[in-house]
């Protein structure tokens, strides 16, 4: 058993499902999935902004904006929300999810180096820098704490998932 599907949120399973074997799922399972990670990339697309203004002082572009937070709701979301959904329901037993938890530090990490290199000055175009890029990851990392505990409430009222 892969341990990062043991007890996995929904969401995380059927997006690992829908990579690993897209010709098991319907066109309109596919199209909802792309949906949900679209709507919810606005909220981190404006989290993003706001962490680069903190950070560089300057402010990218919307579209370039939203584009470089894809990654960081890919990557945090999906074991944001089974640590949380763990944590809700008292369940949470850190040998069971030790490896999750390892996954989120190497992401964070991975997502720094991604910042640090992907962000650049418009005046000179040089980088952001490793330790910059770093803190905009951990911003990033910060605001899946809310945004998941937002979801796993708006999905046990709507059943989104």
């Amino acid at each position: 058993m892969n341990p990062l599907l043991y007890k996995a949120y929904p969401l995380m399973s059927l997006t690992i499902d829908i990579v690993a074997n897209p010709m098991a799922h319907s066109r309109e399972e596919i199209i909802k999935l792309a949906m949900i990670y679209l709507a919810i990339n606005f909220v981190w697309a404006l989290w993003l902004w706001f962490g680069i203004r903190k950070v560089a002082d300057f402010v990218p572009s919307a579209l370039v904006t939203y584009a470089l937070s894809l990654p960081s709701t890919l990557l945090y979301l999906l074991p944001m929300l089974t640590i949380l959904n763990d944590v809700t329901a008292h369940e949470f037993s850190f040998s069971h999810r030790f490896i999750l938890v390892f996954y989120v530090v190497l992401a964070s990490q991975m997502l720094g180096v991604f910042y640090a290199i992907a962000i650049r000055y418009p005046r000179n175009g040089l980088a952001l820098g490793l330790q910059d890029g770093i803190a905009v990851s951990l911003w990033m990392w910060l605001l899946s704490l809310p945004l998941g505990t937002g979801f796993l409430w708006l999905n046990a009222q709507l059943k989104i998932v």
